[in-house]
């Protein structure tokens, strides 16, 4: 007797289209019931990193240092420290790629292997998925929904823990490797965070491995920079900590060696002994877009370096170039004594070698400190002996009066460096007020350079302008306030007090600018002046003639 078995449509539920358009000129209507699958269910499917994954078993956390080999099921956490991905023929699709992770004690390295007869595709999220077809690719659903970034935490889920294998190059510290394949192995997966800046996990899993060892004075093979491009190079062990200075615009290179477009960033690099350049290569140029200037610290252990040769005659100067090599290691931020010690010091060098510092508008209440009751005429010497005897989280305001020896309106605006600021880490300057970014295209607003006014003296000293941050209205008051404007007016220039700003200097001609320079040359002015901690500045809150 035959036995009627039921067929696999009935186990899911139809999905019937919205009903047919009502009116008197509809085509007539045909209802789709499709193959009988739900969109949710063909969804899991074809992206099976849409479902939110849970841990199907019990995982246990733990360091890399104390991983031990076989099949186990371990979660870590740790940071990116290098990848590297490796692409097919066709643009814009990866055959496997290498992610290089440690959390301070080890490294371990997880790789996808060439497995063929898998398919699946990376959705718009924070989980990674590899593809593996019978050609042996890796597939995005959108190429720019995803990029590894160096410093970026990450845990992992895994199964099974492999000893180093010769296959793997040397990678220092690393002695285990591990499979992830989301969405294929539903025990295993890897999740990347994105932490707030400044949040307690973004401060976590900082530490460099060997920096808690007790018995080295510091971290071992730790070299300076000029060290390390002079000679230190050649040793293939060394490690280099080094601030970021600049993040340079992406640069397309045509490859004589494999034929092939790459991608280039050049970052500029420096400590207190040198600066160079790190070149950046593919998708490792994303990393650098979250790096600030004059902030981030990195630490290179066994970096590559390469010293270019003399391509133009005239150049004088030669800057060696940095790079990333596949068993290097790149420490973002890390957070150990030698790197607070160079914040600090960064923060010093930056001081000193800013181009603007941006006025404290907040600070102060400007008007009451040139009107009110409690105004308080100092001497330059007067004010730095107060400066030394105050506590260094005291603020206070009050008058110089001060003659202006020397001015260089008319030099800075025939170096075209009439107005400054500073974008990605390098300085931009212009004789006008508004200028655009040759690294990020964007335009910027200018402020009027405080070195067009050279020294100021009194009685008891003498003050340097390019260490005074002025406000705005000051530079106004200072340039066309009373005597100016009147002499001015007088003398056929027509400015009128009310409705001029300092932006108006960078559109007069050299004649008008020369007399300017002329009238405030040995001029004596009253600066209303407010002392900062926290920039530990003069501000020049207003200007009276």
């Amino acid at each position: 007797m035959s036995t009627l078995f039921p067929s696999i449509q009935t186990f899911y539920s139809r999905e019937l289209a919205s009903s047919p358009p009502i009116g008197n000129n509809s085509e007539p209507y045909h209802l789709n019931t499709g193959d009988g699958f739900t969109s949710s269910e063909i969804d899991a499917v074809i992206d099976p990193q849409s479902r939110p994954w849970q841990p199907p078993r019990s995982y246990k956390a733990c360091s890399i240092a104390l991983l031990q080999g076989g099949a186990n099921n371990y979660q870590i956490s740790g940071r990116i420290v290098n990848f590297s991905t490796f692409s097919a023929s066709s643009p814009g699709h990866i055959s496997y790629f290498t992610l290089v992770v440690s959390d301070g004690t080890a490294i371990i390295v997880v790789r996808k292997p060439h497995i063929p007869g898998f398919m699946a595709c990376l959705p718009n999220s924070t989980h990674l998925l590899t593809i593996h077809t019978s050609q042996v690719k890796l597939y995005y659903s959108s190429s720019s929904s995803y990029q590894f970034l160096l410093g970026q935490r990450v845990t992992i889920w895994a199964t099974y823990i492999a000893e180093k294998t010769s296959a793997i190059d040397p990678i220092p510290f690393c002695f285990s490797t591990t499979t992830i394949h989301p969405g294929i192995n539903r025990a295993t997966n890897i999740y990347f965070h994105t932490d707030p800046v400044g949040s307690e996990d973004d401060r976590m899993l900082r530490l460099p491995i060997e920096a808690d060892i007790s018995h080295f004075n510091g971290l071992p093979d730790l070299f300076t920079l000029n060290v390390f491009i002079s000679s230190g190079h050649d040793l293939g062990t060394g490690r280099i900590l080094v601030c970021v200075r600049s993040v340079g615009p992406r640069r397309l290179i045509h490859s004589k060696k494999q034929q092939v477009p790459l991608n280039l960033i050049e970052v500029g690099i420096f400590d207190d002994t040198a600066s160079c350049i790190l070149k950046l290569w593919g998708d490792k140029i994303a990393s650098a877009k979250t790096w600030v200037p004059n902030k981030t610290i990195l630490l290179i252990s066994k970096p590559t370096c390469r010293i270019p040769a003399h391509s133009n005659p005239r150049q004088s100067t030669v800057y060696p170039e940095v790079g990333i090599g596949y068993n290097s290691i790149v420490d973002v931020d890390p957070d150990f004594a030698e790197a607070n010690w160079l914040r600090g010091k960064v923060q010093d060098m930056s001081k000193k070698g800013t181009v603007h510092i941006p006025f404290p508008s907040q600070a102060w209440d400007i008007t009451h400190a040139m009107k009110g009751p409690g105004r308080i005429l100092f001497t330059l010497g007067e004010i730095e002996d107060q400066v030394r005897q105050l506590d260094t989280k005291s603020d206070f305001t009050g008058k110089i009066n001060v003659i202006i020896r020397e001015i260089k309106l008319m030099e800075y605006w025939r170096k075209g460096k009439l107005c400054c600021t500073e974008c990605c880490g390098i300085p931009l300057y212009s004789n006008k007020p508004i200028v655009s970014c040759k690294n990020c295209n964007v335009q910027r607003g200018l402020f009027l350079n405080s070195r067009i006014i050279g020294t100021m003296i009194d009685e008891s000293g003498t003050l340097a302008s390019s260490k005074l941050v002025w406000n705005d209205d000051a530079w106004t008051q200072l340039f066309f306030g009373n005597k100016l404007e009147e002499e001015l007016c007088n003398e056929g220039f027509g400015i009128d007090l009310i409705e001029k700003s300092w932006e108006d200097i960078t559109v007069l001609d050299t004649n008008t600018l020369r007399g300017l320079e002329d009238q405030l040359i040995y001029s004596r002015v009253t600066l209303t002046f407010g002392w900062s901690s926290d920039l530990e500045r003069l501000c020049i809150l207003g200007v009276e003639w």
